[in-house]
């Protein structure tokens, strides 16, 4: 008989052990809002949850780069499509340079104004970004260029110094998605130093497009000058314009993966829920019937007799 109420009161400790334990898991769920807390709460369900939050937490960090490339790109271009418009001030200026009724007194003045576009056209070769030289390729914490009006005769003659050491690359890849990459920089000398393979000034150059415009317009009567100047600015605007493009596909394919990466982050939340969040109105249910048994078991736990040894010794 002795044996035969402790099995009785073992089972019924099992029991009731067993029952709170789906009390406290039903407890967790309900507010941590997850089914899994921990790997013992569903073992196989813990490998595919990682790998989910490790691709969400992967796409997090190329959204982030994204979102900061588009700022670069961005500013890169409106950068360029500022320098255009300065071309555009400087064909005007040198329009007026031309006409023979224009007074070598008021070329000079033209030509401090084609100074100050100079000057405007090296800060956009030096566009910075959060600390950043967007055209500086590879070298992006330092300026490429900077104004230099009094070269010597032996330099070439576009009115700047370069600041880095040729030839300056941009290598730079930014990651669209698991699968893609994109190159994302142009150098200033990519777009305003455009040089020949012997690293003569090309045609297109819109530093000494700028500059051949200011010289020719301190000089006396120099037409011809102003003329070929013109011819100059004709050709870097157009080649800018050229150049332009890179930007504006850029900034497409950044918009496009952003939109993309949100909707794969969209799938995959989805996923990681249904793994691991609580499904409430279940686990309200297993609280509420394993409270009932609890409060059941505990009732039926009082009756159990409280016989000893010691009471069957007398």
């Amino acid at each position: 008989m002795i044996s035969s109420l402790g099995s009785s009161l073992d089972l019924f400790l099992s029991g009731l052990s067993r029952i709170q334990s789906r009390i406290s898991v039903a407890t967790a769920q309900l507010s941590s809002g997850h089914r899994i807390n921990q790997p013992s709460d569903d073992p196989d369900q813990v490998s595919p949850l990682l790998q989910l939050q490790a691709s969400l937490s992967h796409n997090d960090t190329i959204t982030s780069n994204l979102t900061r490339v588009q700022a670069e790109v961005s500013s890169a271009d409106q950068a360029v499509g500022s320098a255009i418009q300065l071309l555009d001030q400087a064909r005007s200026l040198g329009a007026q340079g031309a006409s023979t009724l224009t007074t070598d007194a008021t070329r000079a003045q033209l030509a401090q104004r084609v100074e100050s576009i100079q000057e405007q056209m090296v800060a956009l070769a030096n566009t910075q970004v959060a600390g950043r030289y967007v055209f500086s390729g590879d070298s992006d914490a330092s300026p490429s260029y900077a104004l230099n009006l009094n070269q010597p005769a032996t330099d070439p003659q576009n009115g700047v110094d370069r600041l880095l050491t040729p030839p300056v690359n941009a290598t730079r890849q930014i990651e669209l998605s698991s699968h893609s990459s994109i190159p994302v920089d142009q150098t200033a000398q990519d777009l305003f130093d455009h040089r020949n393979a012997d690293e003569a000034l090309a045609t297109d150059n819109v530093f000494m497009a700028l500059n051949s415009l200011r010289v020719a317009l301190t000089t006396p009567n120099n037409q011809a000058g102003i003329t070929a100047a013109q011819s100059a600015l004709q050709s870097a605007s157009a080649y800018l314009n050229s150049q332009e493009t890179f930007y504006g596909d850029a900034a497409n394919r950044l918009t496009a993966a952003v939109t993309q990466i949100k909707t794969e982050n969209l799938n995959l939340q989805q996923q990681i829920t249904a793994i691991r969040d609580t499904d409430v109105v279940q686990a309200a249910l297993d609280l509420a019937s394993a409270q009932t048994q609890n409060q059941a078991a505990m009732a039926a736990g009082a009756k159990i007799p409280r016989t000893s040894l010691f009471d069957f010794l007398g």
